[in-house]
Order: structure tokens, then sequence, then C-alpha cells
């Protein structure tokens, strides 16, 4: 790095703090990341959506936060481990063609040579030709030898993508996955949600979207600090997984909001399948150590069917209304639009 480079990066880096202070938000290495890329201008997408926000005042709260990962964050980390992967990977390719040209040439001085013991005085006199087989059998060995050789940077060559292979998918995934709680992010979800609502559209098959949210979690924050709200974000998180079908998809919507797709389902099954998630979780709470005790976690749900054609943000928006209906009415509690 260059004089210049690293004042640059101490100068970003030192906006980056002051812009985290002032905004009061947790200095994690993913919010740096995302101020980074502000303040450096890597990004004019985010520059616009971090300006807007400030302008209107709305806060930088968790969803808010999110969202921001979600939209800006998980994509980058994507298209840094797609472009890291196929540059190693051609880097490989190269050094297999490599190879395979020192084989080419190994394989061409092998058959001059054998063209020169054709073209020799063959058999003129036994010690004559006992010189030959003996050049022949060396340089047969030398060539067997190389073959070997060959192979082995073949095979290291090959591993070598396998692995490059391997490790992009763990990094396509970490992109798609909630870091925290280990279902499906944000990003992941809006995909899913057009796939699923592409196939119910084909198929004519009902489709029902649940939207889950943990009632007063900031009291559990604020009471218990963070890592407890962490721990009950992740509880909730494999319970939904545990509970669903194969088919079924969950995410994180965004700070303790969970969103559930449920394909082939009814309004009614799914009011069914939130009130399952809502008892399960009364049964079987969380168990943690703490004093004073953890009060019972519950759960609003809002449920709402995919309309064949309608936009899928109004949809969206149908479960959140039932969801805020959930909480007016008093939470722990199913509202289906």
């Amino acid at each position: 790095m260059t004089l210049e480079e690293t004042i640059e990066t101490r100068r970003v880096g030192d906006l980056v703090v002051s812009s985290l202070q002032q905004l009061e938000i947790p200095a994690t290495p993913d919010y740096y990341a995302l101020w980074y890329e502000y303040h450096a201008g890597l990004n004019p997408s985010l520059q616009r959506t971090i300006d807007a926000i400030i302008s209107n005042r709305a806060g930088f709260d968790e969803k808010v936060l999110e969202g921001l990962l979600t939209n800006f964050l998980s994509l980058e980390k994507e298209k840094r481990a797609i472009h890291d992967t196929s540059v190693r990977v051609l880097e490989t390719l190269k050094e297999v063609v490599a190879v395979a040209d020192d084989a080419n040439k190994d394989a061409r001085v092998f058959g001059d040579t054998l063209s020169d013991f054709a073209a020799s005085a063959f058999g003129k006199t036994i010690g004559n030709l006992a010189e030959l087989i003996e050049e022949l059998v060396c340089e047969s060995q030398r060539m067997a030898g190389r073959s070997e050789y060959v192979g082995i940077r073949m095979r290291e060559s090959a591993d070598k993508i396998v692995a490059l292979e391997h490790n992009l998918q763990n990094a396509l995934r970490d992109a798609s996955y909630d870091g925290l709680t280990g279902v499906a992010n944000r990003k992941s979800f809006d995909a899913a949600l057009r796939r699923l609502a592409g196939d119910a559209m084909n198929s004519g098959d009902d489709l029902a979207l649940l939207m889950v949210d943990i009632d007063h979690f900031k009291r559990v924050n604020d009471t218990w600090g963070h890592p407890v709200g962490d721990s009950v974000l992740r509880y909730l998180a494999g319970g939904l997984q545990q509970a669903l079908r194969g088919e079924d998809f969950v995410a994180r919507y965004g700070g303790e909001e969970f969103a559930i797709l449920l394909p082939r389902t009814a309004v009614g099954a799914a009011v069914i399948v939130g009130d399952n998630i809502r008892h399960w979780l009364l049964r079987e709470p969380p168990r943690l150590d703490l004093i004073p005790p953890l009060t019972p976690v519950t759960v609003s749900v809002g449920v709402a069917n995919y309309d064949h054609g309608e936009p899928l943000a109004e949809w969206v928006a149908r479960a959140d209304s039932a969801l805020y209906r959930a909480k007016k009415e008093g939470r722990d509690c199913v509202r289906s639009a």
C-alpha cells in the first residue's frame, strides 16, 4: 500500500468511527463495512439511501440497519466471492495449461529420440546396439517419471479447483443466510417470494405468508442485554425451522421479525400454523439462567394469502398490516388479512 493509500484509508476510517458514534450505531464489523463503503464512495446507491435516511431524520434502528446490510453488504460479499473465486480458478487453469505444455514438449522430445534411434546405425555391432538400447531405456524412464510428475500436478490443480468451488459455495451461503440465526436473510426471502409466487400463479395453488414478530423485544434487550436478545432470536429461528415442512421457507426479515412462506397452504391452515408456533413458544420457552428470570417470550403473527397476480409488495404489506393488528389487539395472537 502506498503512502497516499494509507493516508486515505485512515481518513475514511476516522469518518466511519465518527459517523457511527454520532448516529449511535454499534461498531460491529458489518456496520463498519457499510459506512466505510459510504464514506469511501464505493457504492453510489448505498450513499443515496443513507443520505435519504439522514435527510428524512428517520434514524438507524435495528430494522433499518438490517435492511441496509441485506440490500447492500450481502450483495457485495457475494460479488466479491464470485470475483475472487473466478480469479483463482483462472490462475489454476493457467497452471494446468503450463503443465500440459510441458508434457507436450516432453512427448515431442521423446518422439525425436525414438526417431533418432530408428535412424541410427541400428545393429552394426552388438556394442552399438547395447548403447542404443541403454539410451532408449534411460529416456523411457525419464519420460515415465515426468509423466508421473505431470499426473501429480494435474491432480493437484484439480484438487485446487474443487476446493475453490467449495469455498465459493460457502461464501455464497454466507451471503444468503443470516449470520446470527442461521436462517435465510432478507435477500434470499425476496428471491424465494418471487419464485414461489410464480409457481403459485402457474399451478393455481394457494401460497401463504406469515410475518412473525417477537413481542416487547426491546424490553428483552434493555433488561437482559443484547446477548440474551440474540439467544432468543436464535431459539425462535431454530423452532421455526423444525416446525416447517420441506417446501416451506423461513427467513429473518429484519430485527426481531421473521417471514415464513407456505406453498399450497390456504389462509385457514396458515393461521393454524401461526397458532402452533405461538403455542410452542409458550409451552417450550427459551431456558436461560438469568436474574431476574426472563419473562415469557411471545410472538404476534400476521397472515396473508397471495392473490394471484397482485404486486408482491402489496401482498407483503397486507401481511404486515395483519401483524400490526395482532400487536394492536393485545399481542400473542394471530390475525389474517
